[in-house]
């Protein structure tokens, strides 16, 4: 029998505070000078990283990726009440990358249109948590992931009782 998700607690000052007290010392044990801005919102955490002059390290996608991974781990120790730490270069974007957020409209629509499951080839974490937070507020269709490891894959099915309020009132 598999135990209920728990959500991530809607504000986590201390998660926030581990958050970027650990990669501003990862960052400065390997040499990095960057300026360490942190966000959070009531899903994750959002760490912002800019390079300062004098930076000597490549802040690349597979060191941003690791970094993340050990974020992770350090703020949220145990599965209970986790709060997903989202590390991103160069500036936050308030509206998501425009690539995903246009997979995430076609997958949604499909979904509607077939009401079946689409599955989704295994991808990163960091991919699957930006088609996560991509698609929370497409009406009709929700998301979870399954499998292990490498194998973990996101599948967006029809959710005919979800609503989206309407946010002009």
């Amino acid at each position: 029998m598999e135990r209920p998700v728990q959500p991530p607690p809607a504000h986590a000052p201390e998660k926030v505070e581990k958050a970027r007290a650990f990669c501003e010392e990862l960052f400065r044990r390997l040499g990095g000078l960057v300026e360490v801005e942190v966000r959070e919102s009531p899903e994750a955490i959002g760490v912002w990283l800019k390079p300062l002059e004098g930076n000597r390290i490549e802040l690349n996608s597979a060191l941003i990726e690791a970094v993340q991974t050990l974020a992770n781990r350090a703020v949220n120790p145990l599965s209970e009440g986790r709060k997903w730490v989202n590390l991103e270069v160069g500036g936050f974007s308030e509206a998501g990358d425009p690539a995903v957020r246009a997979m995430a409209d076609r997958l949604a629509e499909t979904v509607r249109r077939t009401g079946r499951t689409v599955a989704l080839a295994p991808m990163s974490a960091r991919e699957r948590r930006q088609l996560h937070i991509a698609l929370q507020d497409a009406e009709g269709v929700s998301t979870r992931s399954e499998g292990e490891g490498l194998f973990r894959q996101l599948l967006v099915y029809a959710d005919p009782d979800k609503r989206v309020p309407d946010r002009k009132a």
